[in-house]
């Protein structure tokens, strides 16, 4: 999620879940460390997705998970609220998306989001690529030809 607050477009996280995004207190968490460093972009994911409790069946998935999990543990309790809640996990990361689904979690990548976008309609393609460039840019993000073709096909 912090990478559309680093471009300035967490409003298209809202387009696309119609507002009902959420992240748990451990993500919240890691999404704010970098204010300790002068970033501002955290500010902005927390004061747009509302933080939620861990219900006591997902803190059980979320000691469970730890474990045999070698995940961050923001990630970890990410997924343990998606598998209680019945919800889908959003990530970027391959990991997390192949842990996700090993626990029958639904898991929607970086490249599904942007796909998505233009897909749906609330984006052009021309406006989606530029939005992707703008991601690769801020985030230093190496993508392949490959998976680029996946969000544009």
């Amino acid at each position: 999620m912090s990478i559309f607050a680093k471009i300035d477009s967490m409003n298209l996280l809202n387009l696309l879940f119609k507002k009902k995004a959420v992240i748990t207190p451990r993500i919240r968490d890691e999404i704010l460390a970098p204010l300790a460093y002068g970033y501002t972009f955290p500010q902005t994911v927390v004061s747009t997705i509302k933080t939620v409790p861990l219900t006591h069946k997902a803190l059980e998935e979320y000691v469970r998970f730890q474990e045999d999990v070698t995940l961050g543990k923001g990630e970890l309790e990410a997924i343990a609220y998606c598998k209680a809640e019945k919800c889908t996990f959003v990530t970027n990361d391959r990991k997390a998306r192949e842990f996700a689904k090993s626990e029958g979690v639904p898991v929607i990548s970086l490249q599904a989001l942007l796909k998505a976008l233009w897909k749906k309609k609330l984006k052009t393609k021309k406006e989606v690529r530029e939005i992707f460039k703008r991601i690769k840019e801020v985030d230093n993000l190496l993508v392949k030809k490959e998976v680029e073709r996946e969000i544009f096909e």
